[in-house]
């Protein structure tokens, strides 16, 4: 009885931070980003300013969440992430809020977004200004993500492509690598688990157990994209090649 009576306040607690979340998405989509939009000189200018009002206001979400104790971060590596600059990041996939947590870490960071959002009335136009809608050809998105890559900006990518668990290795697609071999940025590797099962694929939203989640981020270092250009100059070989050390790297030799 305890346990269930935990879990209900906790499903009330997270869906209130939801309600939070997306007034702020209005507050940032309808007030905010119009002004930056009407005192900023240039585009990398309003770029930098939505990156840095971004952060901020999930800096504030994701802390809400901890101090509800809904979640809690466990790493030793925050001083390593907070200095990732200029790098593809590629990330495990355990749950819902992940892109927050690390664009709350690491500054001037975006990534890809469903291309479903894209006229979503709580974040089209933050879309629009500083992320990459997934669903465009390729040689749209790669442009895009070099314009982003070569205005500073870190670019988060979650290379398996869907949410899954600590011990499910989905496979790597190769789009990590194609655009790794497009820009020839480097690729800063992160590996998050939760303890248990938190806003997951077909997981209700109010489903969040009894306990605090807790979310081990560990930070696997950096791949040297260069280097890799340089032993695999056959575009194909290039592409299996890394996209198989990005998976040993990212799992660490965790699949069997």
């Amino acid at each position: 009885m305890i346990n269930i009576t935990k879990q209900i306040i906790r499903g009330i607690l997270l869906i209130f931070c939801l309600c939070v979340f997306g007034a702020g998405a209005l507050i940032l989509e309808y007030i905010l980003w119009p002004s930056v939009r009407l005192f900023s000189k240039s585009d990398r200018d309003k770029k930098f300013t939505y990156s840095k009002i971004l952060q901020g206001s999930w800096i504030f979400f994701i802390g809400l969440m901890k101090f509800l104790r809904l979640i809690r971060i466990d790493s030793q590596d925050i001083e390593k992430l907070k200095s990732i600059k200029n790098s593809i990041i590629v990330c495990t996939h355990p749950s819902y809020i992940d892109i927050l947590i690390l664009i709350s870490i690491i500054p001037q960071t975006t990534c890809f977004v469903a291309e479903r959002l894209k006229n979503n009335i709580f974040f089209k136009n933050i879309l629009k200004s500083l992320f990459i809608v997934e669903g465009q050809p390729v040689e749209q998105w790669t442009s895009e993500a070099a314009d982003i890559l070569n205005d500073g900006f870190n670019l988060v990518v979650f290379p398996m492509g869907i949410r899954h668990r600590k011990n499910e290795f989905p496979k790597i697609r190769r789009g990590t690598a194609l655009l790794a071999q497009k820009t020839h940025n480097d690729i800063a590797v992160v590996n998050m688990e939760t303890n248990y099962d938190f806003m997951q694929i077909h997981q209700p939203v109010y489903d969040v157990g009894s306990e605090t989640v807790v979310y081990s981020i560990k930070y696997r270092g950096i791949i040297n994209v260069k280097e890799f250009l340089d032993r695999y100059p056959d575009d194909v070989t290039f592409k299996t090649e890394l996209s198989k050390y990005i998976a040993k790297t990212l799992y660490h030799d965790k699949k069997e």
